[in-house]
């Protein structure tokens, strides 16, 4: 019995050292390099997705830019246009005045000749 043990003992011991070198195996240089790759692909992968999206920012805050100036440039051309509607509005105001003035002087210039006077 005792035999036993110490066969069942040395088995187990063997079992564990067994186990350790088979853990110790698939670590092996290949799978090593093969996950040394892996991981620089993906840091290079990270990498190359992290400078896509400073492009990205930068081209949307370009646009945004471009975007505002655009809408500054409308603003200032729609102000013109109202002042010139407004100017313009204005001049034909005036014009109707100076018609209407003219057509004053004749009428009254029309009744002093009628009455006799000049």
């Amino acid at each position: 019995m005792i035999g036993n043990r110490k066969l069942s003992t040395g088995l187990a011991i063997l079992a564990v050292a067994g186990l350790g070198g088979f853990a110790a195996g698939c670590g092996d240089s290949d799978s090593d390099k093969a996950q040394d790759a892996i991981d620089k692909a993906q840091e290079q992968l990270n990498k190359v997705t992290d400078q896509a999206q400073e492009q990205l920012d930068q081209a949307n805050k370009q646009l945004d830019n471009a975007n505002g100036n655009a809408q500054d440039k409308l603003d200032q051309a729609q102000k013109q246009l109202d002042t010139a509607t407004q100017d313009n509005a204005a001049d034909d105001a005036q014009q109707q005045i100076d018609q209407t003035q003219k057509q004053l002087d004749d009428i009254q210039k029309q009744v002093q000749e009628a009455m006799g006077q000049k």
